[in-house]
């Protein structure tokens, strides 16, 4: 069943990358047909850049799938990697919003001021979906300091990762005591 999911994503990764290329086509397209025809040029390229902006939202989707379900190979068993995985996907969807609804602010202020609601509205969702991913971050932090150390040790294990050696863990390393460094006090060298 891995192999085939595995195989599923590398298709999907693809076809979403395929259709970011022909965005982008479209898109240079749009733009040399409005210059060559003498059409609203200006408008034109505004259309395109939303495009592009769309088609690198679309790519960065299908770099995303293809790097957690087909390189990454694991599932999320701490909580750190779920929150790591949800705040990239986030923040390309609030970059992609963001760069669209100041196209459409640059475009609508063109046109008629009247229209600019919806840019405004858009640049409104842009930034409460920012606010909600700090908000997550926040409680979500909560939930990864809970996760105990023993724990995480042992999902590392089962990765194939080591845990990182303690400075007072007498079998990894030093059991020299640390210094507090006030002010005026010097820092320990190094032996």
């Amino acid at each position: 069943m891995t192999v085939f999911s595995r195989l599923l994503y590398t298709v999907i990764s693809l076809a979403l990358l395929c259709a970011s290329v022909i965005l982008i086509g479209v898109a240079v397209w749009r733009t040399a047909t409005g210059y060559w025809n003498g059409e609203d040029a200006l408008g034109a390229m505004l259309d395109a850049i939303g495009l592009v902006i769309i088609a690198v939202a679309v790519a960065n989707v299908g770099k995303f799938l293809f790097e957690e379900e087909v390189m990454a190979d694991r599932e999320m068993r701490r909580p750190a990697e779920a929150r790591g995985s949800l705040t990239k996907f986030m923040s390309i969807m609030i970059v992609a919003l963001s760069l669209e609804a100041l196209v459409l602010i640059a475009k609508t202020t063109r046109e008629t001021i009247a229209e600019i609601v919806y840019p405004g509205l858009l640049v409104l969702l842009a930034v409460l979906i920012l606010v909600g991913l700090g908000l997550f971050q926040r409680l979500s932090q909560h939930a990864t300091a809970a996760v105990p150390p023993q724990h995480e040790d042992a999902a590392g294990k089962a990765e194939g990762v080591e845990p990182k050696p303690s400075a007072e863990d007498p079998e990894h390393g030093s059991t020299r005591p640390k210094r507090s460094a006030g002010p005026g006090s010097m820092p320990e060298p190094i032996r």
